[in-house]
């Protein structure tokens, strides 16, 4: 196909210019079908610009002539349909570029820009392609800053690492993330976070397989979890917990069914305090039956050293025990 521009009443083919040669470098990846724009079009206009390349599409049902500094390239329907370029640029009356769409360091994408040239938006791939979708920018006429990414959304594959997945993030000026939602890439989480922007503390909420929990979390600014509460996945406990800054649990509660036992041989509904070994330090608790109700103190050893309950039974008890859990006292 050759394409000829019009310079003083005669036609030369459109390669002998180097800045239309820029814009148009036949042979590259991205095509771009030029389509018209009714029945009645039979030909599309490119207005050219010689200094930069930029490419402006225009109908040819539409009036006046290329502006002043560019040249009209013209498509006849029939006998071109399709136009090559590395890049291609979107520019205003003032040919002010404000959009772009082409392969970059960072990825193919297409970017658009504020009035002053500074960007704002961007959708396409990375360049190592682990990330799909679209950001946006401050350091704009929409949003001040230094240029880096607010929001992204999109999804992501193993080879993005720790943010691998499906669904969107807000950041603030300096990259920390500030609230996010979606599943991990593997599904096996589902939630929605938050992050203080002066602390690091984070609280969120979502459903979590790998500790089979669904319901809410708060972290302090190290990422510890400090609290949570909600259910088991199977729907069969609810719980709630207060962890200090080392993770370790040292205050819950949980509603359990009437067939759990825990692995030091206690059960019911309970309230539990823990030491900063995890070992229970006392319990109230009661059995889904209602058959019994009471209260208990444990060693280190996690061994039962004093007990006292109501049970439908024998009614109201109280007992003491040795370090081996052998009884020592009984009341009434």
């Amino acid at each position: 196909m050759r394409i000829f521009h019009t310079t003083a009443g005669r036609s030369e083919p459109f390669s002998s210019n180097a800045g239309y040669r820029q814009a148009l470098t036949i042979g590259l990846a991205m095509g771009i079908s030029l389509v018209a724009s009714s029945a009645r079009a039979q030909t599309v206009t490119a207005c050219v610009n010689g200094k930069n390349g930029a490419v402006t599409i225009r109908s040819s049902l539409e009036k006046g002539s290329c502006p002043k500094g560019t040249q009209p390239i013209v498509l006849v329907s029939g006998m071109a349909s399709t136009l090559t370029v590395q890049t291609l640029n979107v520019v205003d009356t003032n040919n002010h570029t404000i959009a772009t769409l082409g392969k970059t360091a960072t990825g193919n994408h297409l970017t658009f820009f504020d009035a002053s040239g500074n960007r704002t938006m961007t959708v396409g791939n990375n360049v190592n392609e682990s990330f799909t979708g679209l950001a946006t920018f401050d350091n704009n006429n929409v949003i001040a800053g230094t240029g880096v990414a607010r929001t992204v959304f999109g999804e992501s594959n193993p080879n993005a690492g720790a943010t691998a997945g499906f669904g969107a993030s807000v950041f603030d000026g300096d990259s920390v993330k500030l609230s996010g939602f979606g599943p991990s890439f593997d599904l096996s989480n589902n939630g929605v976070s938050f992050t203080d922007d002066a602390s690091g503390s984070s609280a969120g909420i979502g459903t979590f397989q790998h500790t089979n929990f669904a319901g809410y979390f708060a972290s302090d600014p190290n990422g510890t979890s400090r609290q949570f509460g909600g259910l088991s996945l199977d729907g069969t406990s609810n719980f709630w917990a207060e962890a200090d800054p080392n993770g370790v649990t040292r205050v819950s509660a949980a509603q359990e069914p009437s067939n759990f036992v825990n692995g030091a041989g206690h059960s019911g509904n309970a309230f539990v305090l823990w030491d900063q070994n995890g070992l229970q330090q006392a319990a109230m608790a009661a059995l889904d039956d209602g058959s019994l109700a009471g209260f208990d103190t444990i060693d280190s050893n996690n061994v039962v050293r004093l007990s006292a309950f109501l049970t439908t039974a024998h009614g109201r008890n109280v007992d003491t025990y040795d370090a081996s859990g052998n009884t020592t006292g009984h009341l009434p």
